[in-house]
């Protein structure tokens, strides 16, 4: 049986919402996960090659590749 560790569930988690709502601001990702910080869990999913950083308008959102 393969231990899951707690980052790799939030991940998990956070690609579903992603998935679900594409161009979803990272603040509502926080607000969603009940995090205050979750740049260093989005950047991992970036550097996977799983989820894009966007820049439109003022802000930023995150899109499913």
């Amino acid at each position: 049986m393969r231990v899951v560790k707690p980052s790799e569930k939030i991940l998990t988690k956070m690609l579903g919402i992603i998935k679900k709502r594409p161009g979803i601001r990272p603040r509502e990702i926080n607000r969603l996960l009940g995090r205050g910080h979750s740049a260093s869990l989005r950047n991992t999913l970036i550097q996977q090659g799983l989820v894009r950083k966007d820049k439109r308008g003022n802000g930023e959102c995150d899109t499913i590749l």
